[in-house]
């Protein structure tokens, strides 16, 4: 896709405030100079070496680790690039719900037991053999070490050996979807980690869990565990040499897996934060990026020749989480729909994103490709909409016993209505969307402040109820299975205790077409019932519950702009890949492409 001019006129409507915020965010000025320079890395990439595929990512080659089984801090193991030098077992399809087995050759259900087989010929870039033992010890590891809460490994019950290539995994009380994290593993090497392994497969034997006394030494030493190398499994590896503070090159691994049929010799990852990638693009200097640009970003790279916007779906959006204890009027879902009636999504995304958004078009919970895919047209026709709506929105709130006196609006018990809304420190779409809201609310005569809390700790602040409006996520974009949209719509920040209420919303809810419906019990329902029709009912009763009750308002939906160079290092990205509606930081399709080897150099 590319981006036109004619979207962007729209914010020349927007207040001046509003505009600078905005361009302030990406806008590239005299000082970025300096920063260009420091983050080009040495030769300038322009001058192409054959075979060369450029990203760019923000790493710290010092404070990182080489820890990749504890991938939290461990060097590249939060990127993309991640799975070029040590691919899972298989790359889920997100829309297809279906398997492209990478390092597995297979994983097959008999009973209660999840059958894994590997690729026969496998190797790690020592030299040793990837085969069942890795795999028995992987499975093991992460037994222990997987959160508790988690779906896939804590339900395996024994693990078992088969032959050099295969592992017998006996799950408890399996259900369709259990095994997605197991197959989605990403496999480390038994030289690293042989000694841990070999403890683990005796302590899960044992019945040992994560928790137990075991446990906690086992893991206190797994975690301050930092080899010095990273051997790799995949078609690239690390070059020692030329891994640095400002690039580190992967180089070809022949014996890894797919290492003879990548395209490309070598893979140079630019160490960049959003602002220093957003100059690399402009410089021609990178290939590919998954990291977050701006609207001005989204402008000043259409000078770029070559470059294109390859876009990526999202499975979640931002919204607004209510704090139910604090503001009780929010419990009267007439306030909720009005407040969303206020709102006018359109351009709130398009200043916070630019073009990386999308509308929501069904209120239902979930992101809307993945409410086509649960209900029909016909269906979603009927799902109420939200959309600007002054006129409504006064009328819910008189019937809600609200009033208006001297252009403010005044609760029921005569009170003036007023809300502070909260976005995140440094998280820019965050904090164009609450300064927005305040703008809209304020306009209509609902009192209203935008604020920030600090970046190191949102999370903390919004599980503790330390907000009465948050600028929040909703939908999953970790989970590709439904029920994972409701479990953070529903359950997350939502422990309603002493010490971490968070939105204190009551789970239990009266519906006026489903009746009385537990929306907790529902989301295991979704999780773990034994059949895939039952959790997509259980789905689908969420999903109406959601449009009706709008417990969080959303306000817009993540749509994914990947910056991509064509013409100087790789020809062409593919236009329709069959993995194209993947998450983008999940199992990322162009990255599959690349190692499949469809992605190709200039010739």
């Amino acid at each position: 896709m590319t981006l036109t001019p004619d979207r962007n006129t729209l914010l020349q409507d927007l207040s001046r405030r509003r505009l600078l915020k905005a361009v302030g965010f990406g806008a590239v000025g005299v000082a970025g100079a300096n920063v260009l320079a420091a983050c080009a890395g040495g030769d300038n990439a322009s001058n192409a070496v054959a075979g060369q595929f450029t990203g760019v990512y923000d790493y710290d080659i010092d404070a990182q680790t080489r820890n990749v089984a504890v991938e939290d801090g461990a060097l590249l193991m939060n990127s993309v690039y991640a799975d070029l030098f040590l691919p899972a077992g298989g790359f889920y399809n997100w829309k297809t719900h279906e398997w492209d087995y990478l390092l597995m050759e297979n994983a097959v259900w008999e009973g209660d037991d999840l059958i894994v087989s590997l690729r026969p010929g496998l190797k790690w870039s020592d030299g040793t053999d990837l085969n069942a033992d890795d795999l028995h010890q992987n499975f093991a590891i992460r037994v222990l070490e997987a959160p508790a809460w988690s779906i896939g490994f804590p339900q395996i019950t024994e693990l078992e050996k088969l032959d050099d290539l295969s592992v017998r995994a006996r799950f408890d009380n399996p259900f369709p979807g259990i095994e997605l994290q197991v197959i989605d593993h990403r496999l480390f090497s038994k030289s690293t980690y042989g000694d841990f392994g070999e403890r683990a497969i005796a302590m899960v034997a044992d019945g040992v869990r994560q928790g137990d006394d075991e446990h906690n030494e086992f893991n206190a030493e797994f975690i301050a565990f930092n080899p010095t190398d990273v051997i790799c499994s995949g078609p690239y590896k690390f070059d020692p040499a030329q891994t640095a503070d400002a690039r580190i090159t992967l180089v070809r691994n022949e014996d890894g897996y797919q290492g003879t049929e990548v395209a490309f010799d070598e893979v140079v990852i630019h160490k960049g934060d959003n602002r220093q990638a957003s100059l690399l693009i402009q410089q021609g200097e990178v290939d590919y990026s998954t990291l977050a640009t701006s609207a001005a970003d989204q402008q000043a790279f259409q000078s770029v020749e070559g470059l294109r916007w390859i876009e990526h779906p999202g499975y979640d959006g931002c919204g607004l989480m209510f704090n139910y204890q604090k503001k009780p009027e929010l419990k009267d879902v007439r306030v909720r729909k009005a407040l969303a009636h206020l709102l006018d999504s359109d351009q709130i995304g398009q200043v916070a994103r630019g073009e990386a958004y999308t509308r929501v078009n069904y209120y239902a919970g979930l992101v809307d490709m993945q409410a086509e895919q649960v209900f029909s047209q016909e269906e979603l026709a009927g799902f109420a909409t939200y959309d600007l709506d002054h006129d409504k929105a006064t009328e819910l709130l008189e019937e809600a016993g609200w009033t208006k006196q001297d252009g403010i609006w005044h609760l029921p018990d005569g009170e003036p209505a007023s809300f502070e809304v909260v976005g995140v420190v440094g998280w820019g779409d965050f904090e164009l969307t609450a300064t927005q809201v305040e703008e809209a609310w304020n306009d209509f005569g609902i009192q209203t402040t935008a604020s920030n809390v600090p970046a190191d700790n949102p999370w903390g602040i919004w599980a503790a109820g330390d907000f009465e409006v948050a600028v929040r996520h909703w939908g999953n974009p970790e989970i590709p299975s439904y029920w994972g949209a409701f479990q953070m719509n529903f359950l997350v920040e939502n422990a309603r205790t002493g010490d971490t209420p968070g939105q204190d919303f009551d789970l239990k809810v009266d519906s006026p077409s489903q009746g009385e419906v537990d929306l907790e019990a529902l989301v295991e329902v979704a999780k773990t019932a034994p059949t895939e029709e039952e959790q997509i009912e259980a789905v689908r009763t969420m999903a109406i519950v959601f449009n009706e009750l709008l417990p969080r308002i959303p306000v817009w939906t993540y749509k994914y702009l990947a910056p991509a160079l064509e013409g100087v290092r790789v020809a062409k990205f593919d236009d329709d890949h069959p993995a194209s509606q993947n998450q983008i930081y999940m199992d990322n399709h162009v990255i599959l492409s690349l190692i499949q080897g469809d992605l190709k150099p200039v010739e």
